[in-house]
Protein backbone atom coordinates (compact mmCIF):
# COMPACT_ATOMS: atom_id res chain seq x y z
CA UNK A 1 0.00 0.00 0.00
CA UNK A 2 1.34 3.86 -0.66
CA UNK A 3 1.77 5.73 1.96
CA UNK A 4 0.63 9.74 1.77
CA UNK A 5 1.36 10.59 5.17
CA UNK A 6 -0.08 13.95 6.96
CA UNK A 7 -2.25 14.93 3.80
CA UNK A 8 -3.69 11.78 3.76
CA UNK A 9 -4.79 11.39 7.42
CA UNK A 10 -6.65 15.02 6.90
CA UNK A 11 -8.38 13.59 3.98
CA UNK A 12 -9.33 10.71 5.90
CA UNK A 13 -10.78 12.66 8.62
CA UNK A 14 -12.16 15.11 6.74
CA UNK A 15 -13.78 12.17 4.87
CA UNK A 16 -15.57 10.67 7.66
CA UNK A 17 -16.73 13.95 8.95
CA UNK A 18 -18.99 14.38 5.26
CA UNK A 19 -20.30 11.15 5.76
CA UNK A 20 -21.31 11.43 8.90
CA UNK A 21 -23.10 14.93 7.93
CA UNK A 22 -24.21 13.78 4.26
CA UNK A 23 -24.43 10.12 4.07
CA UNK A 24 -25.79 9.67 7.88
CA UNK A 25 -23.17 6.89 9.67
CA UNK A 26 -21.34 6.90 12.53
CA UNK A 27 -17.71 7.49 12.56
CA UNK A 28 -17.62 3.69 13.94
CA UNK A 29 -19.69 2.39 11.03
CA UNK A 30 -17.89 3.79 8.22
CA UNK A 31 -16.88 1.84 5.70
CA UNK A 32 -13.11 0.25 6.17
CA UNK A 33 -10.54 -0.89 3.75
CA UNK A 34 -9.17 -4.15 4.98
CA UNK A 35 -6.27 -4.92 2.55
CA UNK A 36 -8.01 -4.88 -1.10
CA UNK A 37 -11.34 -5.53 0.68
CA UNK A 38 -13.74 -2.77 1.54
CA UNK A 39 -16.08 -3.40 4.18
CA UNK A 40 -19.60 -1.19 4.47
CA UNK A 41 -22.02 -2.27 7.89
CA UNK A 42 -24.87 -0.31 6.61
CA UNK A 43 -25.92 1.37 3.21
CA UNK A 44 -24.93 -0.66 1.80
CA UNK A 45 -24.20 -3.48 3.90
CA UNK A 46 -21.88 -5.54 1.54
CA UNK A 47 -18.38 -6.15 0.68
CA UNK A 48 -16.11 -4.93 -2.76
CA UNK A 49 -12.93 -7.27 -3.00
CA UNK A 50 -11.25 -5.04 -5.72
CA UNK A 51 -8.41 -6.82 -7.81
CA UNK A 52 -4.88 -6.87 -6.33
CA UNK A 53 -3.21 -4.54 -9.15
CA UNK A 54 -5.45 -1.70 -8.92
CA UNK A 55 -3.93 -0.26 -5.11
CA UNK A 56 -5.77 1.34 -2.14
CA UNK A 57 -4.74 5.00 -2.09
CA UNK A 58 -7.19 6.73 0.53
CA UNK A 59 -10.43 8.24 0.68
CA UNK A 60 -11.66 11.64 0.16
CA UNK A 61 -15.06 13.91 0.78
CA UNK A 62 -16.96 14.86 -1.97
CA UNK A 63 -19.64 17.72 -1.28
CA UNK A 64 -22.26 18.21 -4.65
CA UNK A 65 -23.45 21.62 -5.01
CA UNK A 66 -25.08 21.84 -1.08
CA UNK A 67 -27.19 18.69 -2.25
CA UNK A 68 -25.32 15.77 -1.55
CA UNK A 69 -22.37 14.57 0.40
CA UNK A 70 -20.33 11.73 0.70
CA UNK A 71 -16.94 10.30 0.22
CA UNK A 72 -14.81 8.38 -2.43
CA UNK A 73 -12.15 5.47 -1.82
CA UNK A 74 -9.77 5.17 -4.75
CA UNK A 75 -7.52 2.82 -6.17
CA UNK A 76 -5.80 2.92 -8.84
CA UNK A 77 -3.14 0.79 -11.59
CA UNK A 78 -0.26 3.53 -11.40
CA UNK A 79 3.10 3.05 -13.89
CA UNK A 80 5.42 5.28 -11.75
CA UNK A 81 3.38 8.48 -10.13
CA UNK A 82 0.90 8.47 -13.31
CA UNK A 83 -2.65 6.69 -13.61
CA UNK A 84 -3.56 3.28 -15.89
CA UNK A 85 -6.44 2.67 -14.21
CA UNK A 86 -8.89 4.44 -11.43
CA UNK A 87 -11.43 2.25 -9.29
CA UNK A 88 -13.59 4.27 -7.36
CA UNK A 89 -16.17 3.42 -4.82
CA UNK A 90 -18.33 6.36 -4.30
CA UNK A 91 -20.64 6.69 -1.22
CA UNK A 92 -22.93 9.46 -1.67
CA UNK A 93 -26.29 10.67 -0.09
CA UNK A 94 -28.70 13.80 0.42
CA UNK A 95 -28.14 16.14 2.69
CA UNK A 96 -30.54 16.96 5.69
CA UNK A 97 -33.17 19.19 4.56
CA UNK A 98 -33.33 18.32 0.92
CA UNK A 99 -36.61 17.06 -0.11
CA UNK A 100 -35.47 14.37 -2.71
CA UNK A 101 -34.61 10.79 -3.61
CA UNK A 102 -32.45 8.80 -6.43
CA UNK A 103 -35.41 7.36 -8.87
CA UNK A 104 -33.38 5.23 -10.84
CA UNK A 105 -35.15 2.57 -12.21
CA UNK A 106 -33.82 -0.99 -11.43
CA UNK A 107 -36.76 -3.32 -12.01
CA UNK A 108 -34.89 -5.45 -14.16
CA UNK A 109 -31.53 -4.86 -12.75
CA UNK A 110 -29.24 -7.79 -11.48
CA UNK A 111 -29.14 -8.38 -7.84
CA UNK A 112 -25.96 -8.60 -6.47
CA UNK A 113 -24.82 -9.14 -3.16
CA UNK A 114 -28.73 -8.14 -2.16
CA UNK A 115 -28.49 -5.04 -4.26
CA UNK A 116 -29.80 -4.68 -7.69
CA UNK A 117 -27.18 -2.84 -10.00
CA UNK A 118 -27.86 -0.74 -13.13
CA UNK A 119 -24.78 0.00 -15.17
CA UNK A 120 -23.29 2.08 -18.28
CA UNK A 121 -20.55 3.30 -20.15
CA UNK A 122 -19.16 7.11 -20.14
CA UNK A 123 -16.04 8.98 -21.29
CA UNK A 124 -15.20 12.77 -20.24
CA UNK A 125 -12.34 14.99 -20.15
CA UNK A 126 -11.18 14.82 -16.75
CA UNK A 127 -8.68 17.47 -16.70
CA UNK A 128 -11.06 19.71 -18.33
CA UNK A 129 -14.19 18.84 -15.77
CA UNK A 130 -11.82 20.05 -12.91
CA UNK A 131 -11.55 23.09 -14.46
CA UNK A 132 -15.27 23.91 -15.33
CA UNK A 133 -16.79 22.11 -12.09
CA UNK A 134 -14.67 22.47 -9.65
CA UNK A 135 -16.89 21.66 -6.70
CA UNK A 136 -17.99 18.68 -8.00
CA UNK A 137 -16.26 14.94 -7.55
CA UNK A 138 -14.04 14.90 -10.52
CA UNK A 139 -11.93 17.64 -9.45
CA UNK A 140 -12.35 16.85 -5.50
CA UNK A 141 -10.33 13.45 -6.87
CA UNK A 142 -8.15 15.34 -9.23
CA UNK A 143 -7.11 17.22 -5.90
CA UNK A 144 -6.95 14.10 -4.31
CA UNK A 145 -4.70 13.22 -6.60
CA UNK A 146 -2.34 16.05 -7.23
CA UNK A 147 -1.69 16.43 -3.29
CA UNK A 148 -0.47 13.17 -3.13
CA UNK A 149 1.80 13.49 -6.50
CA UNK A 150 0.25 11.59 -9.01
CA UNK A 151 -0.52 12.16 -12.21
CA UNK A 152 -4.32 12.12 -13.36
CA UNK A 153 -5.23 11.34 -17.39
CA UNK A 154 -6.62 14.25 -19.50
CA UNK A 155 -9.50 11.93 -21.00
CA UNK A 156 -11.10 8.94 -19.15
CA UNK A 157 -13.39 6.09 -20.40
CA UNK A 158 -15.48 4.54 -17.75
CA UNK A 159 -17.96 1.40 -16.86
CA UNK A 160 -19.71 2.18 -13.84
CA UNK A 161 -22.63 0.67 -11.86
CA UNK A 162 -24.66 1.78 -9.50
CA UNK A 163 -27.68 1.24 -6.85
CA UNK A 164 -29.72 2.55 -3.97
CA UNK A 165 -28.86 1.73 -1.23
CA UNK A 166 -31.53 2.84 1.90
CA UNK A 167 -35.05 2.46 2.26
CA UNK A 168 -35.64 5.85 1.78
CA UNK A 169 -34.03 6.14 -1.37
CA UNK A 170 -31.90 8.70 -0.09
CA UNK A 171 -28.29 7.16 -0.28
CA UNK A 172 -26.61 5.30 -3.36
CA UNK A 173 -23.09 3.72 -4.04
CA UNK A 174 -21.98 4.24 -7.85
CA UNK A 175 -18.90 1.89 -8.57
CA UNK A 176 -16.14 2.66 -11.49
CA UNK A 177 -13.90 1.79 -13.09
CA UNK A 178 -11.48 3.86 -15.40
CA UNK A 179 -9.05 3.45 -18.05
CA UNK A 180 -7.06 6.40 -20.19
CA UNK A 181 -8.69 6.79 -23.67
CA UNK A 182 -4.78 7.78 -24.91
CA UNK A 183 -3.49 4.15 -23.79
CA UNK A 184 -6.22 3.28 -26.90
CA UNK A 185 -4.89 6.09 -28.84
CA UNK A 186 -8.45 7.70 -28.69
CA UNK A 187 -9.85 10.93 -27.68
CA UNK A 188 -12.93 12.13 -26.93
CA UNK A 189 -14.16 12.75 -30.92
CA UNK A 190 -13.22 9.47 -31.15
CA UNK A 191 -16.25 8.60 -28.83
CA UNK A 192 -18.82 10.88 -29.57
CA UNK A 193 -19.57 12.38 -32.91
CA UNK A 194 -18.53 16.16 -32.89
CA UNK A 195 -21.52 17.36 -34.57
CA UNK A 196 -24.14 15.23 -33.21
CA UNK A 197 -22.70 14.55 -29.61
CA UNK A 198 -24.11 10.63 -30.34
CA UNK A 199 -21.95 7.90 -29.44
CA UNK A 200 -19.45 6.65 -32.51
CA UNK A 201 -19.43 3.08 -34.16
CA UNK A 202 -16.01 2.75 -32.34
CA UNK A 203 -16.95 3.60 -29.07
CA UNK A 204 -19.91 1.06 -29.03
CA UNK A 205 -17.42 -1.72 -30.73
CA UNK A 206 -15.36 -1.09 -27.39
CA UNK A 207 -17.77 -1.33 -24.35
CA UNK A 208 -17.84 -4.86 -24.38
CA UNK A 209 -14.75 -5.31 -23.95
CA UNK A 210 -14.29 -2.28 -21.03
CA UNK A 211 -17.58 -3.71 -19.26
CA UNK A 212 -15.43 -6.99 -19.35
CA UNK A 213 -12.56 -5.27 -17.95
CA UNK A 214 -14.80 -3.78 -15.27
CA UNK A 215 -16.64 -6.34 -13.87
CA UNK A 216 -13.44 -8.71 -13.46
CA UNK A 217 -11.73 -5.38 -11.13
CA UNK A 218 -13.85 -6.74 -8.90
CA UNK A 219 -16.45 -8.58 -6.84
CA UNK A 220 -19.55 -8.12 -4.14
CA UNK A 221 -20.54 -10.03 -1.34
CA UNK A 222 -23.25 -10.42 1.57
CA UNK A 223 -21.86 -10.29 5.10
CA UNK A 224 -22.54 -12.71 7.87
CA UNK A 225 -23.57 -11.66 11.55
CA UNK A 226 -19.97 -10.75 12.55
CA UNK A 227 -19.90 -8.32 9.73
CA UNK A 228 -17.07 -10.18 7.46
CA UNK A 229 -17.71 -11.39 3.69
CA UNK A 230 -20.23 -14.24 3.62
CA UNK A 231 -17.68 -16.47 1.48
CA UNK A 232 -19.90 -18.66 -0.70
CA UNK A 233 -22.05 -15.08 -1.34
CA UNK A 234 -19.21 -13.61 -3.49
CA UNK A 235 -20.04 -12.63 -7.17
CA UNK A 236 -19.79 -10.36 -10.13
CA UNK A 237 -21.66 -7.90 -11.84
CA UNK A 238 -23.13 -9.73 -14.77
CA UNK A 239 -22.35 -8.39 -18.19
CA UNK A 240 -24.78 -5.86 -19.49
CA UNK A 241 -23.21 -6.06 -23.23
CA UNK A 242 -22.67 -8.99 -25.92
CA UNK A 243 -19.23 -8.85 -27.51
Amino acid sequence: MLVFGKKLRRSFSFSLLMLVVGYGVSAQSAPKVEGNIIISIANPSLAIEVEKSLTYLGRHPIRIRDVAAGERLVFADLQKSEVKRLFIVQLEGFLPGIDNEYRYNLTTSPVVAGYPFRSNAYAFDFAKSIIDSPGLESAATGRFLSENGIATPKQLMMWRSLTVVSEDKRKEIIIFYMEDLSAYNMSLKDIYDPITGKNTAAWTALQPALEQRANASYRLAQLDEKGKPLETSWQRVPLRLTP
